[in-house]
């Protein structure tokens, strides 16, 4: 007897009307219907009607306490402002839309950021300085939003090409680290393996690093691998015990590459 849908005769089990049945529903295959309804829920009204996303970059600072949040932390906090700010937001498509924005480079966890990027997808044309007003006015303590600018429409996302940190080293660490940073520039090869077991070249990284009174100043590139952080530089320097006891890093830019 037929059971479950399979059919049964004399010449055995036919599957393949049985996947048949699976893939139709109302004369139409399913992954049509999955297709549309997916485009109905990520898009404004029922029409059909393309929506043009317009697409704002968006520099930001996350200071004080907002330092000890995760990147995913961070998300999930951007989402529910811009549900309080009112935004007409982009969401992406399928049955768990999400907010199209995306992050050139998450900041590490514990790591102030003074000038981070994100880029926001709107479904409607808002100005810049309506998108800085109601982002500020529905934010949270340590996250100021402090710039917006348009970026052409079908333009790839923004790479981020290098990082500028900055950390105030205690007294005692000044004299012999300003000793190993002459030595740090002359090699043409540093290489370190990570916590993660990559080898790593922190030389090639660093473009630039300084010791200005007290300030520790880094410029790190980024070449699409596996590149050096802040966290190998210190360990060349003999500092990385001191990293988050009594050195603080901050991020005070995110350099892109349209920025040179």
């Amino acid at each position: 007897m037929p059971r479950l849908g399979i059919e049964v005769s004399a010449r055995g089990v036919s599957l393949v009307w049985f996947l048949k049945r699976l893939s139709q529903k109302n004369g139409r295959p399913v992954w049509e219907l999955h297709k549309e309804r997916a485009w109905h829920f990520g898009s404004v009204g029922h029409d059909r009607t393309i929506v043009v996303r317009h697409r704002v970059q968006i520099r930001f600072s996350k200071l004080g306490n907002l330092c000890y949040i995760g990147h995913r932390d961070l998300l999930r906090a951007i989402e529910r402002l811009l549900r309080r700010s009112q935004l007409p937001v982009s969401m992406s498509e399928g049955y768990h839309p999400k907010v199209r924005m995306s992050f050139p480079s998450a900041l590490a966890l514990g790591v102030a950021g003074e000038e981070e990027v994100v880029e926001l997808d709107l479904a409607e044309p808002v100005t810049n300085e309506e998108v800085i007003k109601r982002l500020n006015a529905a934010s949270y303590a340590g996250l100021a939003f402090l710039s917006a600018k348009t970026v052409q429409a079908g333009r790839r996302k923004t790479a981020h090409v290098a990082s500028v940190f900055e950390m105030t080293l205690p007294a005692e660490s000044l004299e012999i680290t300003a000793q190993k940073i002459v030595v740090f520039l002359a090699e043409s090869s540093v290489p370190v393996v990570k916590h993660n077991g990559k080898s790593v070249d922190v030389r090639v990284a660093v473009k630039r690093l300084s010791l200005v009174g007290n300030v520790l100043q880094m410029e790190l590139g980024t070449t699409g691998g596996a590149d050096a952080g802040f966290r190998e530089v210190l360990e060349v320097l003999g500092l990385r015990e001191q990293l988050f006891r009594t050195i603080f890093p901050s991020r005070k830019k995110v350099v892109l590459a349209d920025e040179g």
